[in-house]
């Protein structure tokens, strides 16, 4: 996704708060900058050469210098801070994407600071600083958000796959990420690494092939995704304290009583 690439200078300019009044609309500009809005109330409706958008509370979006902006409708009546700058345009990985999300209530001291240093005699390095903090935040959060995305797609691939013997090699070169990455963002989701997650998906189904049919435990082991039977009693054993074969008397005893 487009966005302003954060390894190139960032030029800050002015910062406002800005409430709209009941029926008004975006103006219509050309505007010389980039302007960073985040809406905290109400929805702020505009498009960006014939391109429309709806803003609404808890989202930011980037309007882009030198695009052609108008109110093609009504707002009701948002609530934002506006933020005037220059940045450059990328789709670089290291980049703030034009649109995300942000938690006003972490963030509303930051943008009142904002809109008072502008109205205020502070210094502009100050207020360069502030606005820095404020991308800084803006993009570790749409990291974490992303990372979050990605573990759930390799949780979904797992799933889909668990039976025909991916690895995290196999994950690594599926999501074209490196070994470390992916079990830290995946671990960050699911609180285990992808192998665990996987074995535990092949133990419960050998738990649910040995309550439910009378075939062999080795045969159950190697429709579950186990190529190596020791592999798979250690595992199996280690959860539940219990042989395959003890277990599965123990489930029919209970079944009968």
């Amino acid at each position: 996704m487009k966005g302003i690439d954060l390894e190139k200078p960032i030029f800050y300019q002015n910062a406002s708060l800005r409430f709209f009044d009941k029926n008004e609309k975006h103006i219509t500009r050309i505007c010389e900058t980039d302007v960073l809005l985040l809406v905290f109330d109400g929805t702020l409706r505009f498009s960006e050469d014939d391109k429309k958008y709806e803003v609404v509370p808890g989202m930011y979006h980037i309007q882009r210098q030198g695009t052609y902006q108008t109110g093609y409708d009504v707002s009701d009546s948002p609530k934002y801070l506006f933020v005037h700058f220059k940045g450059i345009w990328t789709e670089n990985e290291k980049n703030l994407p034009f649109q995300g999300s942000f938690e006003y209530k972490k963030l509303k001291s930051l943008m009142e600071d904002l809109d008072k240093m502008s109205h205020e005699n502070y210094t502009y390095t100050e207020q360069c600083a502030k606005f820095f903090e404020l991308l800084s935040i803006l993009y570790n959060r749409g990291k974490n958000e992303q990372a979050i995305t990605e573990a759930d797609n390799i949780a979904n691939f797992i799933k889909e796959n668990y039976l025909n013997n991916i690895s995290l090699e196999t994950l690594c070169k599926k999501f074209h990420f490196s070994k470390n990455h992916v079990i830290n963002i995946f671990k960050e989701k699911y609180k285990k690494t992808p192998v665990e997650y996987i074995n535990e998906l092949k133990i419960k189904r050998t738990e649910y092939l040995l309550e439910v049919t009378s075939d062999k435990v080795d045969n159950i082991a190697y429709r579950s995704g186990f190529n190596n039977y020791s592999h798979f009693y250690r595992l199996f054993f280690r959860k539940n304290n219990l042989s395959p074969t003890e277990w599965r008397d123990k489930k029919r005893h209970d079944f009968k009583i």
